[in-house]
């Protein structure tokens, strides 16, 4: 007799659940390049990454990924609905001097996930008297 009840129950579960989050969403960033120009060693440099849901589902970052312990990413958690926006923050830490390359992995629900953002400049040389 349990058995029959256990498989009614898990059957209503699976029938009444849908998926809020569909696999369809797009995003477009005002821009995938954020050059720093020159910055003071052992200075953190923050920029904001903003994009717009230009999809007909809501949009979800499932994950930011950068390529370096020292560049550190936030995001926006919450589901971005269609016509609005969300952004990617990402701070480097100037801790060594010259040039320096960096991408942004982000993966959200939609066919083009991945999408790669960069972050380039140059942590200028510490001054010495």
């Amino acid at each position: 007799m349990k058995q029959p009840i256990l498989i009614l129950i898990i059957s209503l579960l699976c029938s009444c659940s849908t998926s809020v989050v569909r696999n369809d969403a797009t995003i477009r960033f005002t821009d995938k390049k954020h050059d720093f120009g020159k910055i003071p060693l052992k200075k953190e440099a923050t920029y904001s990454f903003e994009f717009l849901n230009t999809g007909k589902s809501p949009v979800v970052i499932y994950d930011v990924k950068t390529s370096c312990g020292c560049t550190t990413p936030k995001w926006t958690k919450a589901l971005v609905a269609v016509g609005k926006t969300g952004n990617i923050i990402v701070r480097y830490d100037a801790s060594y001097p010259g040039e320096f390359h960096k991408s942004i992995l982000v993966k959200y629900n939609g066919p083009d996930s991945p999408e790669m953002l960069e972050i380039g400049g140059e942590v200028e040389e510490e001054l010495r008297n």
